[in-house]
């Protein structure tokens, strides 16, 4: 490093052990560059035991960079199906929830659909130490300029040359960098329930071969949208065992939203709830919900919001290049465009990228340049994904957009193809 950066002893200070957290951990790791990660919770098991399939496809060559070749070639050890080779082109069909006729295909080149705790776990295993049980409280920096400190609820704290809060859409660093009020979510109109089931070994091999192996979309003509797809299947030879996910979301007012909280509604609600709006679908999303026994905990209930960082109101101080945002901290999006892990994998491709320069630049400059490109990238993609969530529950629109007309194609490296 040269004389104008930070201690290049000191290593950066990484909040969170989420997918981006952990890349970027792999990706310092592979640069020589120190880090220690700092997670909240006491395990990298999913929260209260939910998981979730995500897309990773024009972002695939950068997070292939971040593991490096030797574990880039087990990527399918992470991924909802590790037996499913992945295509050049994967073609995902969208269909009309009310009669189940095919309206198009959605085209995504070098599509891998990770599930999220077996890539946390793949990307831990042998190479990133995480410290656990961690909270962290507050952070303080050096008055020469030259380091920050991060302070924990059990006490603790640790000095790094720069900490990154990659903690997620209710990020704890981002709240203390810009405050409580500039830090909360822009609250959609939008509501959706979400499910995760088995079911026996005839019914699971008949749900899957009936529509795409890997994922569907599905949307109504009263203004609602669906999703089915597989979320782990590595028990290859035991159907019974797969676990499929589904969900369905709708228009739901803020007022609403208020008044279903204040009324208490808990997980059986939210079931039933889910279950009264599958009966306007056609399969396999009203099987699916009618063989969820009424007593299942797999459900969950979520209202969409975004935080867009590229609003004057949204710019923080990164305190001469001693702390930034990646991902969901950064720029928390709605998820019916599929973007979320794509954009937080470019943030930290970008970051790791930016701190190996070996050149005469200082950090300062090296944060500035990466939050620049960052903030308009991700907010545009913020405002796309909003834009696109609200379309999809419009059927007058959707009926006369590209979606319908010509298909999608997120063309690979390229985020705004749609």
């Amino acid at each position: 490093m040269s004389e104008n950066s930070k201690p290049a002893g000191l290593p950066v200070l990484i909040i969170g052990a989420g997918c981006g957290g952990l890349a970027l951990a792999h990706g310092l790791l592979l640069k020589g560059i120190p880090f220690k990660v700092f997670e909240r919770d006491p395990t990298l098991s999913p929260r209260n035991k939910r998981d979730w399939g995500i897309a990773c496809h024009w972002a695939s060559p950068m997070l292939a960079s971040l593991l490096g070749e030797e574990k880039w070639s087990r990527i399918n050890e992470a991924l909802v199906d590790p037996h499913l080779p992945i295509k050049e082109v994967e073609k995902c069909p969208l269909y009309n929830g009310k009669t189940g006729e095919l309206l198009n295909e959605m085209v995504l080149p070098n599509l891998h659909r990770i599930l999220r705790g077996r890539l946390r776990s793949f990307i831990a295993e042998d190479a990133v130490d995480v410290q656990l049980g961690k909270t962290l409280e507050r952070i303080s920096y050096a008055e020469d300029g030259q380091s920050v400190t991060a302070h924990f609820a059990d006490g603790t704290s640790e000095t790094g040359r720069l900490l990154v809060g990659a903690d997620g859409s209710q990020s704890r660093v981002r709240t203390l960098l810009v405050g409580p009020e500039h830090t909360k979510l822009k609250k959609l109109p939008l509501a959706a329930t979400f499910i995760t089931a088995s079911f026996p070994r005839e019914r699971a091999l008949q749900l899957r071969g009936s529509v795409h192996p890997i994922i569907s979309a599905i949307i109504h003509p009263d203004n609602m949208m669906g999703m089915f797809a597989i979320l782990d299947a590595a028990d290859k030879e035991h159907p019974e065992n797969w676990r499929f996910s589904f969900y369905i979301s709708w228009p739901c007012s803020l007022e609403e939203q208020a008044a279903e909280a204040a009324a208490g509604m808990g997980v059986s609600e939210r079931l039933q709830q889910g279950k009264e709006k599958s009966r306007a679908f056609a399969d396999p999303l009203r099987t699916c919900y009618e063989l969820v026994p009424d007593d299942s905990e797999a459900v969950y209930y979520g209202a969409n919001g975004n935080w867009d960082p590229s609003l004057p109101e949204h710019a923080w101080d990164n305190r001469g290049g001693l702390v930034t945002l990646v991902g969901d901290a950064a720029h928390p999006m709605t998820y019916h465009r599929g973007q979320g892990l794509n954009h937080s994998i470019a943030d930290v491709f970008k970051l790791v990228e930016l701190l190996a320069d070996q050149g005469s630049k200082p950090q300062a400059e090296l944060i500035n340049a990466y939050e620049t490109e960052m903030r308009a990238r991700g907010g545009e993609e913020v405002r796309l994904s909003e834009m696109n969530s609200l379309m999809l529950h419009n059927w007058a629109k959707v009926e006369q957009s590209p979606l319908i007309k010509r298909g999608v194609a997120f063309g690979s490296g390229n985020s705004k193809k749609a």
